[in-house]
């Protein structure tokens, strides 16, 4: 296994050492609650476990000594495991029909799937023009209606109008909190914007500000299944793969013919083959 060549802790670097530090013990509190639950095996806990274990133990001596001198790379199931989860990810953000550098091109269950992308025809550019102007009066005059809202929030969406279309989520959060919908599609729009950002301290903020709406959207309504395949997604793609496997799962028997289904049961395969693999692999120490 071959390590970095030992560098120097930077103002930079110090940054994204803390949160990998914050983020793996996190992931260990997590994994934890996960077992102790039974959500998953004794041999997978103890795997991860450790994993996570050593990478915190060689971040927090990174952080302590000034010098970062880790494993270039993680042992051989994690690198497969990071292959896979990418994949997870463009399904999340293709699902809808819209590739990953449209981020936001998102649209609820039961609306229609025209205009889903930006588009370099002129006509449809100008359609949705108009339908943003249209939904923004509507919205002027009826401020509280939550689903006009959320109308204009897919409507900005589509036009890659990313920060327009977070806002009028979050107002659709501030008319009716009890709602799921604009819970789940704030988080999921979020995740999707983190996998742009290159900065990873900026990039883990916005991933907890998703993984939260998500949280939201299920305590508002544990019955509403979309959110547990987003919240699946994100989950696989930090690395907390039993709790993404559970998640899918969990949409699979929610929502049977939900739109989501063929991505919902490649994303668990993908998952829980990495678990598979990671519950039969040791991993290496620093």
């Amino acid at each position: 296994m071959s390590r970095k060549v030992p560098t120097r802790v930077n103002e930079e670097a110090r940054e994204e050492l803390e949160a990998e530090r914050d983020f793996l013990m996190k992931s260990l509190d997590d994994l934890e609650l996960e077992h102790e639950s039974g959500g998953i095996d004794d041999e997978s806990y103890e795997a991860l476990r450790d994993d996570y274990t050593a990478r915190a133990a060689a971040t927090i001596r990174a952080l302590r000594d000034g010098v970062d001198a880790r494993q270039e790379k993680a042992p051989g199931p994690p690198v497969k495991r990071r292959l896979a989860i990418v994949a997870v990810v463009v399904v999340f953000a293709i699902g809808a029909g819209v590739a990953l550098a449209g981020a936001l091109g998102v649209r609820l269950p039961g609306q229609t799937s025209s205009g889903n992308a930006q588009s370099d025809n002129g006509d449809v550019v100008d359609a949705v023009g108009r339908r943003i102007e249209s939904l923004q009066k509507q919205v002027n005059a009826s401020p509280d209606d939550y689903d006009l809202r959320m109308d204009l929030a897919d409507a900005y969406a589509r036009n890659n109008d990313f920060r327009n279309a977070i806002e009028q989520w979050d107002a659709s959060v501030t008319i009716d909190p009890n709602r799921p919908e604009a819970h789940a599609q704030r988080g999921r729009a979020l995740y999707l914007v983190s996998e742009q950002v290159p900065n990873p301290t900026v990039q883990q903020q916005f991933i907890d500000e998703a993984r939260a709406a998500l949280d939201q959207a299920i305590v508002a309504d544990p019955e509403y299944p979309d959110a547990y395949f987003f919240r699946g997604v994100l989950l696989a793609a930090v690395g907390e793969l039993a709790r993404g496997q559970a998640d899918l799962q969990t949409y699979l028997l929610k929502a049977p013919e939900g739109m989501w289904i063929e991505s919902a049961r490649a994303a668990l395969a993908d998952v829980t083959g990495e678990l598979e693999s990671t519950s039969t692999t040791v991993p290496s120490t620093p």
